[in-house]
């Protein structure tokens, strides 16, 4: 190891220095002093230790490396809220229960010698490495050099196994990332020649977009397929995929699908998962399509050839816009009022920006305004009061941080509102009677439909209003019934349309009255008797029946027009001698009620020769009977 690099770890693990000198003097482990505990009293006991100059490349332990007992430290400079991903696993992994060997524990320092966390699984378990046992990444809380202590338990461990001790920075898809890269110099790599990540997705369809800056030359961007532990290539720690173990060293599977993971310029590479530059500032597009299902780990390697500078970069796993809709769209506003637009959007991914743009003026110009979170995916965004007239046109535009975005549209009309009201004369009328409506609108001047609804009828007219707004309009209803009436105004350009609500009133059938007279109480049989009367209110063409009741108490009906006064006169001539009696009756319909007049009577008589004809016939009898007696009296007498 040269004293520049010695020189620089004495500098960045000061908060150790004494013995960081005397191990990177001697190169020789430190001699243990006391037995590691699950929470050591010092900030830890340094045997072997290594320095890794960025967090990109797999380190190898091998068997016998850190014997029983033994420890062996890998120090990372690492930047505060960055996300990386560390792990420790290979050979020395065993689930079998019976023999489990080896048991490494690890412990985690911050920049200074603070106990960060410690991980003492059983043996042959692997250690959750993540800023929690619970959690599957480790983010720093500062940055600087924070050091991985591993211990081979001297009471639990019976082997020494080999392993591989990983960490990388684990970057989220659909976000942008940031990384300054130096191309070569003298034709040789430095520090910051080749940059590596690592990201996991269930997407098969991925697009790696770098944006690079004109002062630099990129050789290559790579995608390496790591893991895809569905596929039986890999394994799950909290439910994320740890690389294949072989592909961290260049390995490849069969197929050649897996693996191969390398930063050399001369290294292997999927020349369908790569991208390159031909001039310095040409930006790089990587479109792969893995062709397997699963969660896959994937490696992203940036190399750099010439120049220098920072490129933007991010992994586009996520190809659906949002979905995006207005709740309770408004559709009127008033000029004194400002105007809340709600928006919905799901996205698969976080929104980068949602924005309100709006125009009153065709979007000849417009005016663009962010929109603010609110609760249930809901976004709010206001829009300031207008003048009355305008037409207020708006757009919302939601883009997610995967640059997949959409539109909604919408519109609405500020105008000033108006109020009409009305009032009726009565509740209830008869038919044949006027109602009268009052009403009062503002703005004034305008005119005002009444709509008179009885069922599925309806009658429309029109009334002007004065210059105080108020109207009124006397109908006279056609039919029987409950009706409502109502008020309405379709507005003009700077008022919006308005109504009333409902009146209800009731018309009744009309209330009728007969009256029947005859022309003479008493008459001869053969006789005709006049019945005559009259109709109130006056209608023509109405049907009276005249019921009459015989002397015997049968009865007979006659049928009679009304005349245009409303009288209506009949000749009737009875066929029985008695008293007889007549009524005029009305049955109704449904304009006007019934009605009955008062009974009439009158009397029928016979003949005066009916009348006395017995006493007639008597008399003839008697002076026959006269007559023969003075004949036989005289023949006796003078023979």
């Amino acid at each position: 190891m040269g004293k520049k690099l010695r020189r620089r770890l004495i500098a960045e693990l000061s908060f150790f220095f004494l013995i960081l000198m005397s191990s990177v003097m001697t190169l020789e482990p430190l001699t243990m002093t006391a037995e590691v505990s699950a929470q050591p009293s010092v900030p830890y006991e340094l045997g072997n230790w290594t320095y890794v100059g960025k967090p990109v490349l797999p380190l190898k332990v091998n068997a016998s490396q850190i014997p029983i007992g033994a420890n062996w430290t890998y120090v990372y400079t690492l930047n505060a809220n960055h996300t990386y991903h560390v792990y420790f696993y290979g050979a020395w992994i065993n689930y079998d229960p019976y023999y489990p060997k080896t048991d490494y524990d690890i412990f985690v320092y911050d920049p200074n010698g603070e106990l960060e966390s410690y991980h003492t699984e059983a043996a042959g378990l692997p250690e959750h490495l993540g800023t929690t046992v619970d959690q599957p990444f480790f983010t720093p809380k500062q940055t600087g050099n924070y050091s991985f202590f591993i211990k081979n338990d001297p009471r639990e461990s019976q082997g020494e196994e080999e392993g591989t001790f990983m960490l990388i920075e684990h970057i989220e898809p659909n976000r942008w990332y940031q990384r300054y890269l130096v191309g070569k110099v003298n034709d040789m790599p430095v520090e910051n020649t080749s940059w590596a990540y690592e990201f996991s997705t269930t997407s098969k369809r991925i697009e790696v977009w770098i944006d690079v800056p004109d002062t630099l030359d990129m050789y290559e961007a790579r995608l390496y397929l790591m893991a895809n532990p569905s596929k039986g290539i890999g394994d799950l720690l909290n439910d994320v995929p740890l690389a294949w173990e072989p592909g961290l060293y260049g390995g490849l599977d069969d197929l050649e699908d897996y693996g191969g993971y390398n930063l050399d310029s001369r290294g292997f590479r999927h020349t369908e998962a790569m991208a390159s530059c031909e001039f310095p500032g040409q930006d790089m597009l990587i479109n792969y399509t893995s062709p397997y299902e699963g969660n896959s780990l994937y490696h992203l390697v940036l190399i750099a050839e010439d120049g220098f500078g920072s490129l933007n970069f991010t992994v586009k796993t996520d190809f659906e816009p949002p979905s995006l809709s207005v709740e309770n769209p408004i559709e009127k506003a008033y000029p004194n009022n400002e105007t809340t637009i709600t928006a919905h959007i799901n996205d698969e991914s976080s929104l980068k920006r949602v924005l309100l743009n709006y125009t009153i003026d065709d979007w000849k110009t417009w005016t663009s305004t962010a929109m603010s979170a609110s609760q249930n995916q809901t976004y709010i965004g206001t829009i300031p009061e207008q003048p009355a007239g305008v037409v207020v046109k708006y757009k919302i535009l939601a883009v997610d941080i995967a640059d997949n975005s959409a539109e909604v549209n919408g519109s609405y009309v500020v105008k000033n509102p108006a109020n009409v009201s009305i009032n009726l004369s009565n509740s209830t009328i008869d038919y044949g009677e006027n109602i009268t409506v009052t009403g009062v609108i503002s703005p004034s001047g305008a005119t005002v439909t009444l709509n008179y609804t009885l069922n599925n009828t309806v009658v429309s007219r029109l009334v002007s209003t004065n210059s105080s707004g108020f109207f009124n309009d006397v109908y006279m209803p056609n039919q029987t019934g409950i009706w409502t009436v109502s008020a309405s105004w379709y507005g003009n350009e700077s008022y919006f349309g308005a109504s009333s609500g409902y009146k209800n009133f009731t018309v009744n059938r009309t209330p009728m009255s007969l009256i029947c007279n005859v022309s003479r109480v008493k008459l001869t049989i053969g006789e005709n008797v006049t019945i005559f009367g009259s109709v109130n209110p006056i209608m023509e063409n109405m049907s009276i029946t005249l019921a009459f009741t015989m002397p015997n108490g049968s009865a007979i009906e006659r049928y009679v027009y009304t005349n245009s006064n409303g009288t209506f006169i009949v000749s009737f001539r009875p066929n029985f001698i008695g008293t007889w009696r007549v009524q005029a009756k009305f049955d109704g319909d449904d304009l006007r009620g019934e009605s009955y007049s008062e009974l009439v009577s009158f009397f029928v008589a016979d003949t005066w020769i009916n009348q006395y004809m017995m006493h007639i016939i008597i008399g003839a009898v008697a002076v026959i009977i006269v007559f023969v007696a003075v004949v036989f009296i005289r023949k006796r007498r003078y023979g």
